[in-house]
């Protein structure tokens, strides 16, 4: 069964309002009890919007990926219109699996294409009983959907652009003077900002959390302008190797972090070990951790999980004390 995140619901984005009205259309034509934007995440299959007349789904409601009808539909294993999941061997199969299955009779799933970014999801729809009307003839409809929404997250994309960039110049009185990165008060601006576009989209973003290593020895040994040096040098190379709306902040001494909007879990190992590279180029030796912003999370949290990280990074490249 799906576990409800209950996330906030912050005002109607045009995003939302735009795919709720297709929803709506979507459950006239034909009318199964839940239709529902979903996107997939780190094994989930996370609820956008919903238009729902009896499962009591909502936005952020997560259902396991691994174990769902989209993902055998998307393997080709069953039709995207099933009007009788019992038909279908591989429909009934995830039923199996449950101990305590949901009651599906009818399913409807089309992928739905982010045009920038690759697979975003599934529009899909359930009905707890076998329906005998003729759902494949509504195929085009549905495609046409599919179709709307898509164009509507890559409106939502530019809006959010757009959104960054205003941010941006605001936070230009909030740089850090040494790495020309964003000191603490930027990032928080940024991250209560991202935070909201999270909320409004169900998006996913993650946080990386750096500490330089060595800082107070450079300091003890060659001075504190070498030390700002070695400061500037870890700024410099973050700033190279993150996207343009990526959020890069010197939270203060030693201490840096980048938000990372629109980042999956998956993606976050590849882009640490990146960031490592880049830094190790530039002479910065530094510990590292991350996390993402979970369903039922908050940037806040991940940025304390991606903390602990960074923690445990470091006692690990210190190795065990000396005997």
């Amino acid at each position: 069964m799906p576990r409800s995140t209950d996330p906030l619901d912050a005002a109607p984005s045009p995003f939302n309002l735009g795919v709720d009205n297709a929803l709506k259309l979507l459950h006239r034509i034909a009318p199964l009890d839940v239709w529902m934007l979903t996107r997939i995440e780190d094994n989930e299959q996370i609820v956008v919007r919903a238009d729902d007349h009896g499962y009591g789904i909502e936005p952020g409601t997560a259902f396991d990926w691994g174990n769902s009808f989209c993902i055998r539909m998307l393997a080709e294993r069953g039709p995207r219109i099933a009007p009788d999941v019992q038909q279908v061997p591989a429909y009934r199969e995830a039923l199996a699996t449950l101990d305590n299955p949901p009651a599906i009779g009818s399913y409807i799933g089309f992928p739905v294409q982010d045009h920038e970014y690759g697979m975003y999801g599934v529009l899909c729809a359930m009905h707890p009983e076998a329906l005998s009307v003729d759902l494949e003839g509504h195929a085009e409809e549905i495609e046409s959907a599919v179709a709307v929404i898509e164009a509507l997250l890559r409106q939502r994309r530019q809006i959010d652009e757009l959104e960054r960039e205003r941010e941006a110049l605001k936070l230009e009185a909030y740089s850090d003077a040494l790495t020309g990165a964003r000191n603490r008060r930027g990032w928080q601006i940024a991250l209560n900002a991202e935070e909201q576009r999270c909320l409004d989209h169900s998006l996913p973003a993650g946080i990386i959390a750096l500490d330089l290593d060595h800082l107070k020895a450079v300091n003890d040994q060659e001075g504190h302008d070498a030390g700002d040096q070695l400061i500037a040098a870890a700024g410099r190379a973050l700033r190279d190797a993150t996207r343009e709306n990526d959020i890069v902040a010197r939270l203060g001494g030693d201490e840096f972090a980048v938000l990372l909007p629109d980042t999956p879990a998956d993606n976050l190992p590849e882009i640490a070990s990146r960031l490592r590279s880049a830094l190790d180029a530039a002479g910065v030796a530094a510990s590292i951790g991350y996390a993402c912003r979970t369903v039922s999370g908050s940037l806040h949290q991940a940025q304390a999980n991606a903390d602990a990280a960074m923690y445990t990074d470091k006692r690990q490249r210190r190795g065990p004390p000396a005997p």
